[in-house]
């Protein structure tokens, strides 16, 4: 980690802090007069307040918007809004501004409602990309609450105050007001030397390098997964496919005796509406080489049974497969044979279309020639100093799917694999069903995941036990996952700080040495309320994350988390983005390894102590790491981390400039006593004439090339390159 005064020693305000707010033009702020009527007959109906927009063709929601008269918080009326249902995108009422560069926008707005909903409030920028200026998320309570956010304007923009539902919900909004101040933009000076820990990387990939409980051993939890007609209990590491379709399926444990002692999985379809029941594992191999997929079957006389072997990605090939068409109430072996071709992550799958039972027991998977499956996702390199443990199969709910019965086999895997000085960062939270203060929500983590425990005794004892058994070997701990967004996390801010707290005294009870990171937000909106609870006195680190394309976005976004910091007298923790990335999946390689490089270098000249690319391998779209064709090939992107960490280790970044062209320059004291400049423009070749000590110097590329400088000036592109002194 780069030394604590890189994050406290230059905050980022160019402009006084208590510099005068100017208020900004609101239309009917306070959501009086006469409604405007919405046409009859479509899903939005109502009337909306005079000044404000709804954005139905945004998305495809149900909604009805009223003028409310019984309780508003000032004046007259304020807007009722009610959405009934979400089909697709969000609800958005809307009003247009225009913002200035060079300043910092505060947005703020009453409301309340129906407890549950989440809100939020935003100043959006324009097309083409709509960045977020400034916002937050709300989960709304019934009495009267003011809520605010603010952010820095980096240039002239057509913007527009938005507030929003992502899901059913009731709110009443009134009130708002917006301002701005001076304030540009500036870079969190680090003061080196930056170490290994500075160069995180989420990794999950690693657990499907082998077959998991093949025998379908205990425990059995809870399918928890929507929609309500998969039900049931599964056996752990397997999981239905069937979300897809239109399906009623039940599973349970089959207790029918199996030849060898093996337990087995029960799948009883009750409907099949649409699509296909699939039942599922996945696993990563070596592409280019034979298989065989075997298990044992038993079933209703006559149901058609698919068994096959499938890339676990689109366009999803088949590699292997066999339709069974004899089951009956016998166990029997069935064997399926195949070369697996382009990619190393496939899925073993049992699948069928029709009503019926049938039960799955002792599977197995191998090469061709009867040895073990080799693994087919690399673990990363030892370059990457911290190790981020999410969507690894790490959360509490598969640790612990049934009280004190622990499962621990994946996470030691996990930690043993690491290389020597790594470190692990274990992201808390995500509770079984059973300590589940809501069970009855399902979601993809399972019944109640989302949703705080019921009982703060299982948490703190799910803590301890973890940080006594790990103690030594894992250093860092997160809260939760991105608390701001339901689909992790359903509870309020209140019970994620009070979680904060009780995780923060359990830990240290159990390894004093260990780090506890706050539960990391994407929103500054959500974080200041998170830290308005005081719950960063708990923590050693503020945790964040920052996803952004380009990469050069996520200095606004960590720069309006540091205004946070300021407001809440917290510039002395350091800042932790542990999860973002830029790009997609159709991100071409050649632009990937730039966005990969960028990502880091605006982190670290924006005040993050450490940053972790989501993620290592072939499974996500912001991958860096293996290839998606062959997991043994390293990407483009995974060998110019390793040229970009070489620049930067052990290095101390002097100072950072963006100038009227938008040129990067960071500026290094290079181990060594040399000097460094990193340099790109993210906009537009652009002509760089060097200063007079780089002129007879080294140039590198991420691509790991060097030559000597020939010329005075360099064009700098998308691409970063790094100048460094004779």
């Amino acid at each position: 980690m780069i030394r604590r005064a890189c994050i406290w020693a230059v905050l980022l305000a160019a402009a006084p802090a208590l510099a005068a707010e100017t208020p900004l033009p609101v239309a009917n702020p306070g959501f009086e007069g006469t409604y405007t009527p919405l046409p009859t007959g479509g899903p939005v109906t109502g009337a909306t307040a005079p000044g404000w927009d709804h954005n139905s063709g945004y998305g495809d929601t149900t909604t009805v918007y009223t003028r409310d008269t019984t309780n508003p918080h000032g004046g007259s009326a304020c807007q009722l809004i009610t959405v009934k249902a979400v089909r697709d995108g969000n609800l958005q009422l809307l009003q247009g501004l225009t913002v200035k560069a060079g300043t910092i926008v505060t947005i703020g707005a009453w409301l309340r409602g129906a407890p549950g909903a989440v809100a939020h409030l935003v100043v959006q920028g324009g097309a083409p990309s709509y960045p977020q200026i400034a916002g937050t998320d709300f989960p709304v309570q019934a009495g009267w609450k003011r809520i605010t956010a603010q952010g820095y304007v980096t240039q002239d923009d057509d913007a527009a105050i938005i507030i929003s539902l992502n899901a059913p919900g009731t709110i009443c909004i009134d009130d708002v007001t917006i301002s701005t101040r001076p304030g540009k933009l500036a870079p969190t000076l680090g003061f080196g030397p930056i170490s290994a820990s500075f160069f995180g990387v989420h990794v999950s990939n690693f657990q499907f390098t082998r077959l998991r409980n093949p025998r379908f051993a205990p425990p059995y939890v809870p399918v928890g997964q929507s929609p309500s007609t998969l039900t049931g209990t599964m056996a752990y590491d397997w999981e239905d496919n069937s979300a897809w379709a239109d399906v009623t399926v039940n599973y349970h444990p089959d207790r029918t005796p199996v030849p060898g002692g093996s337990g087995a999985q029960a799948v009883d379809i009750a409907a099949i509406r649409d699509g296909r029941q699939q039942f599922a594992q996945r696993l990563g191999v070596l592409p280019g080489l034979e298989y065989v997929f075997t298990a044992k079957l038993r079933g209703t006389p006559g149901l058609p049974v698919e068994m096959y072997v499938q890339n676990s990605q689109a366009p999803y090939q088949g590699y292997a497969s066999q339709w069974i068409t004899d089951l009956g109430p016998e166990w029997k072996t069935y064997t399926v044979r195949g070369g697996v071709g382009q990619t190393g992550l496939v899925n073993l799958t049992f699948a069928s279309d029709q009503v019926g039972s049938y039960s799955v027991a002792d599977v197995q998977f191998t090469r061709a020639d009867g040895k073990p499956a080799p693994p087919g996702v690399r673990f990363p390199p030892p370059g990457f100093g911290t190790l981020r443990l999410w969507d690894s199969d790490t959360t509490w709910a598969r640790l612990e799917p049934e009280p004190g019965k622990w499962q621990f086999g994946l996470l030691d895997r996990f930690v043993a694999a690491r290389s020597p000085g790594q470190e692990v960062i274990l992201t808390l939270g995500q509770s079984p069903t059973w300590a589940s203060s809501d069970p009855s929500r399902e979601t993809f983590y399972g019944a109640g995941a989302t949703a705080p425990p019921k009982n703060l005794a299982d948490w703190t004892n799910y803590i301890k036990v973890v940080a006594k058994r790990y103690k030594g070997r894992i250093k860092y701990y997160e809260v939760w996952n991105e608390p701001n967004d339901p689909t992790f996390y359903s509870g309020t801010v209140a019970q994620i700080a009070e979680l904060t707290r009780t995780a923060s005294e359990a830990l240290k009870a159990v390894d004093p040495d260990a780090k506890l990171i706050t539960a990391p937000a994407y929103s500054p909106g959500y974080l200041d309320q998170y830290l308005a609870t005081g719950a960063a006195q708990y923590a050693d680190i503020i945790g964040y994350h920052a996803y952004a394309t380009p990469p050069e976005e996520a200095a606004r976004q960590l720069a309006n988390v540091r205004l946070v910091l300021a407001k809440r007298l917290l510039t002395a923790k350091p800042l932790w983005d542990t999860e973002g990335g830029s790009g997609n999946a159709e991100t071409p390689p050649a632009v990937a390894k730039t966005y990969m490089a960028r990502k880091y270098l605006v982190d670290l000249a924006f005040g993050a102590a450490n940053f972790g690319w989501y993620g290592w391998g072939s499974a996500t779209p912001y991958a860096v790491g293996t290839t998606e064709f062959d997991t043994r090939v390293q990407t483009p992107a995974a060998k110019a981390f390793a040229v970009v960490r070489g620049w930067l280790l052990g290095a101390a970044l002097t100072s950072v400039r963006i100038d009227k062209a938008g040129s990067w320059r960071l500026a290094l004291d290079l181990p060594g006593g040399s000097k460094g400049l990193v340099l790109w423009n993210p906009k537009a070749t652009t002509r760089f004439s060097l200063p007079a000590a780089f002129r007879a110097g080294t140039l590198h590329d991420v691509d790991g090339e060097t030559s000597k400088l020939a010329a005075n000036a360099l064009d700098l592109t998308y691409a970063p390159v790094m100048v460094s002194t004779p």
